[in-house]
């Protein structure tokens, strides 16, 4: 479906333009009848992928202090510059609401503390960055709760059902923009599924998004590699790939070895083989990704 750039596959834009257009003469090559979806994290702050020759971005909180009006011409202007140079999605708003006491993960890629505030400004990102770019709002249900780093292991929110609504609020308020995708955060909410797993990889929690928020778009994962989701120190990429479908994700990210990807291939196409994995699901997800793909013009 797609492809995720990092600094280290960046340069200069006219660098980054020369790369996005191999990568699509690739996916035609290979017979494909719609360009790829090509992703970056371009947050602002700490979390801006390209640097050399691109407008560089304050944190959130430091940009949401210039009000409403700044934060949607930043996101217009932060749109246009990577579909100038064939990045068409755009992991961006952070509607996480920093709220636990050792948080060190969110901290200022969040627009506020208040839940009220990020959800009006993630709003007013996504209506400045679309149409230009798919925006994903992240980390559903919310990572602004917890003080472990999903990178290195697994955090636990120990929220109900009912105390979540308010991490919940700036994800309803995206959707209300049209917001075009939302990534799925490794947070374990045993209080709400039952549970130790990850909200990437339970269908409860995917299952309020869908049915409760009423979302239609495109659902991410986070990065399937991050010790998170490790047992023993180790990713098993089929395993984890396959879960994440059955729980009703549309696109899986592996952001680091090519060879996750293609165990995360192989044992899809095992799956679909042996029934474990839903058919009928699979091809929703591709229309979904097509959708989106015609809503940027790719198609």
């Amino acid at each position: 479906g797609g492809i995720i750039l990092f600094g280290r596959n960046a340069g200069k834009p006219q660098e980054v333009r020369r790369l996005t257009r191999a990568i699509e003469a690739a996916v035609r090559e290979g017979g494909a009848l719609s360009a790829p979806l090509i992703a970056v994290d371009q947050e602002g702050g700490r979390v801006q992928r390209f640097t050399d020759g691109f407008t560089a971005i304050p944190s959130m909180r430091e940009l949401a202090t210039s009000g409403a009006n700044s934060v949607g011409l930043m996101a217009s202007t932060v749109a246009a510059e990577l579909r100038a140079v064939g990045v068409n999605v755009n992991f961006a708003p952070v509607c996480d609401v920093p709220t636990h006491a050792d948080d060190t993960v969110i901290g200022n890629r969040a627009f506020s503390n208040d839940a009220i505030t990020v959800a009006s400004l993630a709003a007013e990102y996504v209506r400045g960055a679309q149409p230009s770019v798919l925006c994903v709002a992240k980390h559903f249900p919310g990572h602004g709760n917890v003080g472990v780093d999903s990178h290195f292991g697994l955090p636990v929110d120990s929220s109900t059902r009912s105390s979540m609504n308010d991490a919940l609020l700036p994800f309803r308020s995206c959707i209300g923009a049209g917001v075009g995708g939302v990534m799925m955060g490794h947070i374990a909410l045993p209080n709400v599924t039952g549970n130790d797993e990850p909200a990437s990889l339970s269908s409860q929690i995917v299952t309020i998004l869908r049915d409760e928020l009423r979302f239609r778009g495109l659902v991410f994962t986070d990065d399937l590699a991050m010790k998170a989701l490790s047992k023993n120190g180790e990713i098993d990429a089929g395993e984890v790939a396959v879960r994440a479908l059955q729980a009703g994700n549309d696109m899986l990210l592996f952001c680091h070895e090519a060879d996750e990807a293609r165990a995360a291939h192989d044992a899809i196409t095992r799956a679909l083989q042996d029934r474990v994995l839903d058919e009928s699901q699979i091809r929703q997800s591709i229309e979904r990704i097509q959708v989106a793909k015609q809503r940027l013009s790719l198609v």
